[in-house]
């Protein structure tokens, strides 16, 4: 579970003429304090600062490094404030562009203050080398148990006298034993390890790529020795996989980069050419890089490499898993060798599912969950990601929209598609953004399930796309839940409740739950004259007052298919819904109404940051009742951690946050890892 750290960040910046000056900035859960920029008096080429003894150069920089006496008390400062909490100590170096040769000095070394001890071979301070990356896009964490990995070993014939073959089948059982139980692909057959089948590889969308080759630094450019189809040597410019690298769509979480003494002692070279690759990843957007900054042994990465994945296994954290290992190999040499570059803020590059840190494993809301599901005394609410394996992203169609329609406002508004379609609604006309929401979902479902659509339905006129995208909804609907048992229709559809309240105006609820054996009768939130009358027309769903498991009420929130007037898509449209649904006693079905004032709320499929949860969860906390729902713990809008910026931090507030309004505990994770879980519980 995410930990509370006392937190150093050490900033050096250059003015382009070899003078340096540092800031340091202390962080702690209550806030930041950022101490003034001092002149740093550091030569990069000073013998003692690249001398082989480690306990040399560590001296030398800390002589440096705390010769300013900002730095130094900040530090102190940090220290004391992870003593005095019992937290650990995180700290950070960060390297500005213009003082990247800094990065060829083994930091990891360094001593404290009094030139005593070394800082980050402990367990309770832990270090990494903090870099921006060229763009602002958000790394892309994934759940720990879908990690996979890539192992690369490069061993070309034709290196020449001056570089001994590497130990590719070692080296590649070295690396596969160390990632274990991680599904690997390994790369180290003759002619196996070329530009092509790396970068083939990487975007299958592996997690981890582990490479081990030899470099060489040509002209300060860092070229690899990688092979072509027939084993031959491929001298490649680090730039070029970088490059590729960083234009993936989703680049590996983690890059190791490798260069051991099997290789001979031609490796030393390649040690200093793949730590030269580390900034450069990180910069082009890898979330961390683990790299050698010299002619690591062969023991020392047999002894590094197994106890660093374990820990990362455990919790994600980058830099606490290389100083766990670090310590693990304190009686080695070259102990300092493995350098972590990163550009996370929490140092965390894969997550837990789950609920909150309060929750140890997650066991008491689990709990809550099952027994208020047993005793009837949960209202599913279902979210937008429920459906987006039919429907598509609405992150990606507000992307398009934007795209399409040259939308001008600010770069991150675009990824709203409310905002978005407010500005349709007013550079076009007001009906705009429906009529191409129902274009663009058939375009997408004719599109992606052309062989699972009907003949009839599969090449629909323009005119017809309207009446008809209900139907075509279903069909695709339908045939996901008989390939699929965990469908997340299929889930809810097996939780036997007499209320549910879904986002999605199609369907595919009432149609999961119709297949269990149920009758649903539906209903729609009447927020405005077009869903009133759409409501009035399902007779059926209207007539009963009083739901069951057998007979459930499936209430729209958001409109309806069958009446496109219904549908909230635009800002104006969403602000209009919570004030009908505050102010008009009618809006709401009175079953409805006491069940979310009197059961407990499982919200499913929701971003907490999205429009849609926002307004809902206002407008239920506006109905009356709310004394009631204290009497239970609601649970479960999901936590997307590739949303945000700093997803530990992020989830700490949220928790709080939504705990305070409604008692409302977050689960960190998608739909399907929450449904899986969630039949499994109630199976077991």
């Amino acid at each position: 579970m995410p930990r509370n750290y006392s937190e150093l960040e050490i900033v050096i910046d250059s003015d382009g003429d070899a003078r340096y000056a540092v800031e340091a900035r202390h962080r702690v859960p209550e806030g930041d304090a950022i101490t003034p920029r001092v002149p740093l008096a550091l030569s990069p080429d000073a013998p003692a600062l690249r001398d082989a003894d480690p306990q040399v150069c560590g001296r030398a920089l800390a002589a440096c490094l705390f010769a300013a006496p900002v730095v130094r008390d900040a530090f102190v400062t940090a220290q004391n404030a992870a003593d005095e909490r019992r937290l650990d100590l995180r700290v950070r170096l960060r390297i500005s562009v213009q003082a990247c040769e800094l990065h060829a000095l083994p930091w990891e070394t360094l001593f404290d203050p009094a030139g005593e001890h070394p800082l980050f071979i402990g367990q309770r301070c832990f270090f990494s080398r903090y870099l921006f990356a060229r763009e602002m896009r958000l790394p892309k964490l994934r759940a720990k148990s879908d990690v996979t990995a890539l192992v690369v070993v490069s061993n070309p014939s034709g290196l020449g006298q001056e570089m001994v073959p590497i130990d590719a089948a070692g080296e590649a059982a070295r690396a596969s034993a160390a990632l274990a139980p991680v599904p690997v692909t390994v790369l180290a057959e003759p002619g196996c390890a070329t530009v092509e089948r790396i970068l083939g590889g990487l975007r299958d969308g592996v997690d981890v790529l582990y490479l081990v080759c030899h470099g060489a630094l040509v002209d300060d450019e860092p070229m690899l020795w990688l092979e072509r189809m027939d084993g031959t040597r491929d001298l490649v410019a680090g730039s070029v996989l970088v490059n590729h690298i960083g234009a993936l769509e989703r680049p590996p979480s983690l890059v190791v980069l490798c260069s051991c003494q099997s290789a001979g002692t031609g490796a030393a070279r390649g040690g200093s050419t793949l730590m030269a690759l580390g900034p450069l990843l990180a910069q082009a957007g890898v979330p961390a890089v683990l790299a050698m900054q010299g002619n690591v042994s062969v023991a020392t990465m047999a002894a590094f490499m197994p106890v660093f994945f374990a820990e990362l296994r455990d919790h994600g954290e980058v830099d606490r898993a290389a100083g766990v290992a670090r310590a693990a190999v304190s009686q080695y040499p070259d102990w300092w060798m493995p350098a972590v570059f990163t550009r996370l803020d929490s140092g965390r590059i894969f997550y837990p599912p789950g609920f909150g840190p309060d929750d140890g494993d997650g066991a008491d809301a689990w709990r809550a969950v099952i027994e208020n599901i047993q005793h009837g005394e949960t209202t599913p609410i279902l979210g937008p990601a429920m459906s987006e394996t039919v429907f598509g992203s609405r992150l990606k169609l507000a992307q398009m929209w934007a795209e399409a329609y040259h939308f001008p406002m600010a770069a991150h508004e675009r990824d709203e598609l409310p905002q978005v379609a407010q500005y349709l609604a007013v550079s076009q006309q007001g009906v705009f953004p429906r009529r191409l929401f129902f274009k663009f979902a058939y375009q997408h479902l004719s599109q992606q399930y052309r062989d699972i659509l009907p003949a009839e339905l599969s090449a629909l006129r323009n005119e017809d796309i309207i009446a008809q995208l209900g139907e075509v909804v279903c069909a695709v609907g339908r045939a996901q839940r008989q390939q699929d048992p965990h469908n997340p229709y299929r889930a809810m559809a097996r939780l036997k409740l007499p209320v549910y309240l879904t986002t999605d105006p199609s369907d595919l609820l009432a149609d999961a739950l119709r297949e269990g054996g149920a009758d649903p009768g539906i209903r729609l939130c009447r927020w405005n004259r077009q869903a009133q009358a759409c409501d009035d027309a399902l007779a059926e769903g209207r007539k009963r007052a009083n739901p069951t498991p057998q007979t459930p009420m499936v209430l729209k929130l958001f409109g309806d298919l069958r009446e496109p007037g219904s549908l909230v898509l635009t800002e104006d449209q969403y602000f209009d819904y919570l004030t009908s649904v505050s102010t008009n006693g009618t809006a709401i079905p009175l079953a409805v109404r006491a069940r979310l004032n009197d059961s407990a709320l499982l919200f499913v499929g929701f971003d907490v940051q999205s429009w849609e949860f926002r307004i809902l969860f206002r407008s239920i906390l506006n109905l009356e009742g709310a004394d009631l729902r204290q009497e239970y713990q609601h649970l479960s809008a999901q936590l997307d951690p590739n949303s945000i910026v700093d997803p530990v931090s992020a989830r700490r507030y949220l928790e709080r946050y939504f705990q305070d309004k409604a008692r409302l505990k977050l689960y960190w994770g998608d739909v399907g890892m929450f449904t899986a879980e969630l039949l499994r519980r109630l199976e077991a």
